[in-house]
């Protein structure tokens, strides 16, 4: 009988620890998760966004299997860390979130990750001016202030739809002399470089040929390079001679047709002889209308507009 117990006991605790061995993993399956952050646009390339973890035990490797836009992120195999890559795709405007799937394995298992990554919206003319910034958050609505050269080229080159208007580049870099107009007049260019409708001015270079200049105006016509010339925004700020740069702050007005450019100069502006090219002006000081045209010259302005308001 005692040894029939003893079977009996045996058995059950046999049984007892087959079960907690099934039950009782060290290593649990690995599960799918799901992972957000949020970032502003325009970082810069190496910043950290988010760190992933993994549930996994042992020496993890983690890697990028997909991602909505390539290229958009690095990622650390050792340490989870997702870095910007390509930080230009950091637009909310053309990009407001970004997925991604990273893989996480030690070898025996693995674990995915799904990456959500939210793009806040900001001003994106604030974020390409450096020395400008202060200045910029400073001014009031319809307020030219001058930028640098390289904050011009900046929103230029990055902000979204971007069209320019007036003269081209290869007007600006034509090996032609840089000659004197007598300015206080409304000058305009007429060769086709026109604003799209729809679009907002948020930019303007021009060559001034004096220093202290104060007065001068960015005006459009909209449907008719014949028509009524209205200014944007405050006068331009008091510049110098040479290339001068602006921007202007928080203009919430779309053109309502295809729009021509011009600029009131109120002193000497500068202008280049280039062969086939147009040009008009009107007489009289601030005058808002184009009475006379002539060819093959063409005054060193230029506008940016875009169809996608992107700030305040």
């Amino acid at each position: 009988m005692k040894i029939q117990c003893k079977l009996l006991t045996l058995l059950f605790a046999i049984t007892i620890f087959a079960c907690s061995s099934e039950d009782d993993s060290s290593n649990p399956p690995p599960t799918n998760n799901t992972i957000e952050a949020s970032i502003d646009e325009y970082p810069t390339s190496g910043d950290l966004v988010t760190t992933v973890n993994s549930n996994l035990s042992g020496e993890i490797t983690f890697s990028i299997t997909s991602q909505s836009i390539s290229q958009a992120m690095s990622i650390d195999s050792n340490s989870g860390e997702l870095r910007v890559l390509a930080w230009q795709v950091f637009d909310y405007e053309t990009n407001p979130v970004i997925t991604l799937t990273v893989n996480a394995t030690n070898g025996t298992d693995t674990e995915n990750k799904a990456v959500i990554i939210s793009i806040n919206n900001i001003d994106d003319i604030a974020a390409f001016l450096n020395n400008s910034r202060t200045a910029y958050d400073n001014a009031a609505n319809g307020q030219w202030i001058s930028i640098t050269e390289s904050e011009y080229n900046d929103l230029a080159n990055y902000l979204a739809e971007v069209t320019k208007s007036g003269a081209t580049d290869n007007h600006f870099s034509s090996t032609a002399s840089i000659e004197q107009n007598p300015g206080n007049s409304l000058l305009a260019n007429r060769n086709g470089n026109t604003i799209p409708e729809g679009s907002y001015i948020f930019a303007f270079k021009h060559y001034s040929w004096a220093n202290n200049v104060s007065g001068s105006k960015v005006k459009l016509s909209q449907g008719d390079e014949f028509g009524i010339y209205e200014s944007i925004g405050t006068t331009l700020p008091e510049h110098n001679a040479e290339y001068n740069h602006f921007v202007i702050k928080g203009n919430a007005t779309a053109t309502s047709a295809e729009a021509h450019l011009a600029i009131f100069a109120n002193n000497s502006i500068g202008f280049k002889s280039i062969s086939g090219t147009i040009y008009g002006w009107g007489n009289g000081g601030d005058t808002n209308m184009i009475t006379n045209g002539n060819i093959n010259a063409v005054f060193l302005y230029q506008g940016l507009s875009t169809t996608l308001k992107q700030w305040d």
